[in-house]
């Protein structure tokens, strides 16, 4: 094999004990064993143990490289991790991702499918849909099917021959959603499409996840920056824009305004962002706000509760 199939790109930042975990879930895997399948870790100048844990594999495995940054180069470190792969996709994976048994096989099967017309191919995990499914759909389904979910880095993938100096496109990290942006061009450039709504992995949990960028200003001012020049350019519609923003408010804000409005200790919060005041603000004029408000207080009680009790039981 001349190269592999399938690159798994992993930016990183003082998460070693997480990439371990991760590492660790590929190399047990046939198609990496057997040469299918490489790992390439791109540090961001991490200050822990993270360069001695990755070089521990590369001397193990020649499949397995270590990339270490000069400075921290924040969302740039995306593209720069694609670019240093080899495989003929590459996919741009969370330092977090535990891949289940079976997975580095049944990716590799997704991947070998589209070898002749080489559409976008987006990993969607299982989330995005009710349905665990693959299928192929047109760069409409691919926002209506996907929906905010292009937000997440797991679902970014990309071929090899469109790989040529991707390290210096980097419009839209400055808006910490490099992969959105790059996403819409590549699925509306090609109108092909492969969603892979199948879970191939699970996410571990990150203590004191770090949420100070800000959830409103990223997921609602920048996202929707992203997907405008679409509606402008008539390759979506204003129904697509509408539908985007009553689905971001009931399936991701719902429950990030709860966490955040609860003080939820998992997470480091914005010091300037009033994510509560700056959703009602956008969304208080739409038809669907009054059912947001009922279900918001549900959720704010259910979760409530379940906190109360959770605090009772450790004492």
């Amino acid at each position: 094999m001349d190269k592999p199939l399938l690159s798994i790109c992993i930016p990183t930042y003082n998460r070693s004990e997480y990439l371990k975990r991760s590492i660790e879930s590929i190399i047990c895997q046939k198609e990496f064993l057997e040469g299918k399948v490489e790992i390439v870790v791109s540090d961001n100048t991490s200050e822990d143990d993270t360069g001695s844990v990755v070089k521990a594999y590369c001397d193990q495995f020649d499949n397995v490289y270590y990339y270490r940054n000069t400075e921290n180069i924040r969302d740039q470190n995306f593209p720069l991790a694609l670019s240093r792969g080899h495989g003929v996709l590459r996919r741009v994976c969370n330092d977090t991702l535990l891949y289940l048994p079976g997975s580095l096989g049944e990716m590799c099967g997704v991947i070998e499918s589209c070898l002749r017309d080489k559409p976008f191919i987006c990993w969607a995990n299982g989330d995005a849909m009710d349905k665990q499914e693959v299928l192929r759909t047109d760069f409409h389904g691919y926002v209506r099917d996907i929906s905010f979910y292009m937000t997440s880095l797991g679902c970014f993938s990309i071929w090899d021959e469109e790989c040529e100096d991707i390290q210096k496109d980097t419009d839209g990290c400055e808006l910490s959603l490099w992969q959105v942006r790059k996403g819409l061009e590549l699925a509306s450039r090609k109108n092909a499409v492969l969603v892979s709504n199948v879970r191939y992995t699970d996410t571990q949990v990150v203590e004191k996840k770090n949420i100070s960028y800000g959830l409103y200003k990223v997921f609602c001012e920048n996202f929707f920056s992203l997907v405008k020049p679409y509606v402008e350019s008539h390759a979506l519609s204003q129904e697509d824009f509408a539908f985007l923003e009553e689905d971001i408010l009931f399936r991701f804000f719902l429950y990030w305004c709860a966490r955040w409005e609860l003080r939820d200790k998992g997470l480091e919060y914005s010091k300037t962002e009033n994510l509560k005041e700056s959703i009602r603000g956008y969304y208080r004029e739409k038809p669907y706000w009054r059912r947001y408000q009922m279900l918001y207080a549900y959720r704010l009680c259910t979760m409530g509760t379940k906190k109360v009790l959770k605090r009772l039981l450790n004492r």
